[in-house]
């Protein structure tokens, strides 16, 4: 007798439903799709015990006939794909043919549904993936889907739901995200017959987060909007001052889906650091289009995760989309500085030959600093001002960094860097893929004042530097160049902008560098003139700040 046996249709169907069934929330999730699929503009969704005893979805799509009802219970058996090459551009938000079979193989169900143009309806129902009753009905065109007495035939599959609340939020975040994702559509969720969510037809994404999340908060949320080379990111992102204890406000859509892409997710954060802390979330919605030949959602049955063709272009869109945002004026708040202080007695100053300028060009005037006034400086490296409701510790080679990477972005957009040419060029021996990574940015560094010759050997030729950096030593410059734009980066910043971020912060005032009152304030003021003035081009804090509040309220000073 052979060891090998087909497995039942039964238990087929079970197994299949345990990648696409996991919770009441997966159902939900599966029958919402299927309703936008369908052209439905209104959906009506009951819910008793959190789903477990009843799912009921009511859309007014195009509906089916009793035929089509029939087929759309046998396992991929779809009206979304018909060949491979509906299979590469995917535009739908269900394809596979397998969530209603599944979702019928672990419960008891019905199916209610007169297609458009029909003068009666029919009705199916089963359960565990068999039909036992059938007929025609009166009934409004349109699907009504109920799913009753979730996983009756898999008890082991109870026991890992949990509680009655975890899985009604999960079902509402399931809403939420889809509500979000289709702002035409008119949803209405109640759980044992109260009304929990309500979504009406909103004609923009802010009104749609307002009427689901608050018309406070999406008054306060920054529109991102981006794009380049096929790619659109628009949506709306919160200041740092909204931010969550957790991720469930961090909605990602593409093409109409709402996903859980972890590096679209991890981008996202990247574009905050480090205006939130570690154990804050941003408020996000963000919608990207692009072409679905350009994205696989055939990843897994749930279709919730993807596959970008151009992963790297997608994470630097969203992350330059954000960061746009984040340098709106509601997010940098301005402090009011206190009348300048007079010099400190000690105040350490530079020895002759040990520390160069750090500005080069004659004293000019400058706007007031966002950080008060100068009090000194500590250890050589922080610079310390207040005004008057707190105490700054700014980082003064970060600072530095920051104000050289926003000129030099500048000056690189009126045209090339100025370059130093070295007195004897350089010969260096790079492995085969650093040479082929310096290669490809050949352009761009050239650009950045980098003269680099002899591709096409087994070494290359360093001829001319940034004129910054004309006091480096070029053969340790190049080395840690190539290891900044060969480090692996699956978000973050474009490589240009990381070029530019190392030459800032090689050009960059040092840590442990005594500054005199003027340059510290110079300092100060530069930086506020900056677009992100909190945080350097790769993401370190510029700024700790003390409340003066806090301080006079720990030492009991109250007048």
């Amino acid at each position: 007798m052979s060891r090998i046996i087909r497995l039942p249709d039964h238990l087929v169907n079970q197994i299949a439903a345990g990648e696409v069934v996991e919770r009441p929330a997966s159902v939900l999730k599966e029958l919402l799709e299927n309703a936008v699929d369908a052209g439905a503009g209104r959906m009506e969704v009951d819910l008793k015990d959190s789903g477990r005893r009843l799912i009921r979805v009511v859309d007014d799509g195009m509906g089916m006939t009793p035929d089509e009802m029939e087929l759309a219970l046998e396992r991929h058996a779809t009206s979304k794909i018909a060949s491979e090459a509906d299979l590469l551009a995917i535009r739908s938000l269900g394809f596979r043919g397998e969530a209603l079979p599944a979702i019928c193989a672990v419960s008891r169900f019905s199916l209610m549904s007169r297609a458009r143009g029909s003068e009666r309806g029919a009705m199916l129902r089963g359960e565990g993936g068999e039909i036992r009753q059938r007929g025609a009905v009166e009934c409004s065109e349109g699907t009504t889907v109920e799913i009753a007495d979730l996983f009756f035939n898999t008890p082991a599959r109870l026991k890992f739901l949990k509680s009655p609340h975890a899985e009604l939020a999960a079902a509402l975040r399931v809403a939420t995200q889809l509500a979000l994702a289709q702002p035409a559509l008119h949803l209405r969720l109640a759980h044992n017959d109260r009304g929990v969510l309500t979504a009406p037809k909103a004609s923009s994404l802010s009104d749609r987060v307002g009427a689901l999340l608050g018309y406070d908060l999406a008054g306060r949320l920054l529109e991102v909007k981006r794009e380049e080379r096929g790619v659109t990111v628009r949506g709306l992102v919160g200041p740092p001052a909204v931010a969550r204890g957790n991720r469930d406000d961090m909605v990602l859509i593409v093409n109409g889906r709402p996903v859980r892409d972890t590096q679209l997710i991890q981008t996202l954060l990247e574009a905050y650091r480090p205006l939130l802390a570690r154990d804050q979330f941003p408020v996000a919605v963000l919608t990207l289009e692009v072409s679905p030949a350009d994205v696989d959602v055939n990843v897994h049955p749930t279709k919730a995760w993807l596959r970008f063709r151009q992963p790297r272009l997608v994470q630097e869109l969203v992350f330059a989309a954000v960061q746009d945002a984040l340098r709106a004026p509601e997010v940098v708040s301005s402090h009011r500085p206190l009348p300048p202080a007079a010099p400190l007695a000690d105040a350490a100053t530079p020895s002759p030959g040990e520390q160069a300028a750090l500005f080069e060009e004659a004293p000019a005037g400058y706007t007031a600093s966002l950080f008060g006034a100068v009090v000194g400086q500590l250890g050589d490296t922080f610079v310390v001002a207040a005004n008057e409701e707190e105490v700054f510790f700014v980082d003064q080679h970060v600072a530095h960094e920051r104000v050289l990477f926003e000129r030099l972005k500048a000056d690189l957009a009126a045209g090339p860097l100025a370059s130093q040419e070295l007195l004897f060029p350089l010969t260096l021996e790079l492995g085969a893929a650093s040479r082929a990574l310096l290669e490809e940015w050949a352009p761009a560094l050239a650009d950045l004042g980098f003269d680099l010759q002899g591709f096409g050997g087994a070494s290359l030729l360093l001829r001319a530097v940034p004129a910054l950096l004309k006091g480096e030593e070029p053969r340790r410059l190049l080395e840690a160049l190539v290891d900044e734009v060969a480090a692996p980066r699956p978000s973050g910043p474009p490589l240009v902008d990381r070029a530019l971020a190392f030459v800032a912060c090689r050009a960059a005032i040092k840590a442990h560098a005594p500054l005199d009152r003027e340059e510290m304030a110079r300092l100060l003021a530069d930086l506020s003139q900056t677009e992100t003035p909190y945080f350097c081009p790769h993401g370190r804090p510029i700024v700790s700040r003390l409340s003066l509040r806090e301080i006079k309220r720990e030492l009991r000073r109250t007048w």
